[in-house]
């Protein structure tokens, strides 16, 4: 379960998700599809049930969903974009 973290301030700016993270002191900017992820998970949410929303919606085999998913998310995790909780949202 993957979840935003709080200190982020984001916006959309010519159809583009602009984050800045405070703790990071950096910018960083999302396409279509790493920003329909980054809407998901604004509450916390399955990895799984990501990639099920996301096979429904694109067409991508669910293999290629779940390594492309779980890259984009650790490189958010490594930036502190996102934190993974428990199953009771801790």
């Amino acid at each position: 379960v993957v979840v935003q973290t709080e200190d982020l301030l984001s916006s959309e700016l010519d159809g583009e998700t602009v984050l800045m993270s405070l703790t990071q002191a950096a910018y960083y900017g999302m396409d279509s599809t790493a920003q329909r992820i980054w809407n998901m998970i604004a509450e916390p949410r399955r990895v799984s049930n990501l990639c099920d929303q996301l096979v429904s919606d694109y067409t991508v085999e669910r293999t290629t969903c779940e390594q492309d998913v779980c890259t984009f998310l650790t490189r958010l995790h490594n930036e502190g974009l996102i934190r993974i909780v428990a199953e009771n949202g801790s």
